[in-house]
């Protein structure tokens, strides 16, 4: 959830090009540059025809989460993301879909973490939620407070969804990762209140990651349901950006209560410590970091209630929707966080993933 200076790593198409493919690669190249070309394709309501590569489909963009939660999903919104299919698949193969930082879409999906997902047999969809929507990326003091996170969660949702009708993936083994503002869309998606209006009741996670997350504001549904797959976090112990302390206390109290909820916190990691290359820097971003949140959402479309809500640090509780509105305010603050590159860090997050994915 920062702003971060020009890539020093490979490009997505770089990435591609260099990787030793056969068939489904080079076809997975021709329509990424077709859809690059500005020809668009009609988005896909499914992937029966085993399509990889760059692949459009329809989302959804709802206002914000009470309206999810509701069913009131809005129009179609298309979207788009890159299919990666590991070398040399036969039969079915798992696959992770990526939910992405404040930053957009950058080689760190895939000069890191689809280069090593792929090589362990996994599928990788990587959704981009900004570029579809005209945006390149939401850093900054602003942009941070006034991004709709809900479109990136609406959008693993519906690629979820996409997924599970592909013939060369195996839709009982479909997980989320998500990075920073993309984590906190993975720590919603998990729960079957958010995925009810989209997602089939015969399609679920296998298991969701998230990546320094951000844990300040917590809009939760735990109150309806226990999480039906594990969820595990990826914290950095010195991360100013996504603090690490609510998000390990969340998932305490969530595996207190049963949940499959584990983390992990990497010594001396800064936000975005598995990043190539990435001198140690400084950016001004906007955060909610003056609040621990709790905002307990409601069930479905015959609940009206919006909360209530709980800040953990000023011990303040809220059933007013426009008294906690006014409040919020004042937990929003844009300070200077730190960023560089941990490369322990960045090796031993690589091998819990895949620790993590192989045990489901």
């Amino acid at each position: 959830m920062l702003k971060i200076a020009k890539p020093t790593t490979r490009s997505p198409r770089t990435y591609l090009r260099t990787r030793a493919i056969g068939i489904r690669r080079l076809a997975a190249l021709a329509c990424a540059a077709t859809f690059s070309s500005g020809a668009h394709a009609t988005p896909l309501d499914d992937l029966s025809g085993g399509q990889t590569g760059r692949i459009e489909f329809n989302s959804k963009t709802p206002d914000h989460r009470w309206v999810l939660i509701r069913g009131r999903l809005g129009a179609d919104t298309p979207i788009f993301g890159d299919l990666l299919m590991p070398a040399n698949a036969q039969g079915k193969v798992p696959a992770v879909v990526f939910s992405h930082g404040s930053e957009g879409v950058s080689s760190l999906y895939f000069d890191v973490w689809a280069k090593a997902l792929n090589a362990a047999g996994y599928a990788v969809f990587v959704v981009d939620s900004f570029k579809p929507r005209n945006e390149e990326r939401v850093t900054g003091a602003t942009k941070q407070l006034t991004w709709n996170t809900t479109a990136n969660l609406a959008d693993a949702l519906y690629a979820l969804k996409l997924l599970a009708t592909h013939p060369q993936i195996d839709s009982q083994r479909i997980y989320h990762m998500g990075w920073s503002r993309g984590g906190q869309a993975v720590l919603d998606a998990a729960w079957p209140t958010y995925q009810q209006h989209v997602v089939p009741v015969t399609v679920k996670w296998a298991g969701s990651i998230a990546v320094y997350p951000g844990c300040n504001m917590r809009y939760r549904v735990d109150q309806h349901s226990k999480l039906p797959s594990p969820l595990l976090m990826l914290l950095g112990e010195k991360d100013d950006m996504t603090l690490p302390k609510p998000c390990m206390e969340l998932a305490d109290e969530l595996a207190a209560n049963r949940n499959p909820v584990t983390y992990k916190v990497y010594a001396g990691a800064t936000h975005v410590f598995d990043r190539l290359h990435q001198k140690w820097a400084q950016y001004r971003e906007g955060n909610y970091n003056k609040c621990s949140m709790d905002v307990r959402m409601p069930y479905g479309a015959n609940d009206r209630s919006w909360g209530p809500a709980h800040d953990k640090y000023s011990g303040k509780t809220f059933t007013d929707v426009n008294d906690w509105n006014g409040f919020i305010k004042t937990c929003q603050q844009a300070s200077f966080i730190n960023i560089e590159s941990n490369d322990k860090a960045r090796e031993q997050a690589i091998k819990d993933v895949l620790e993590f994915l192989s045990a489901r």
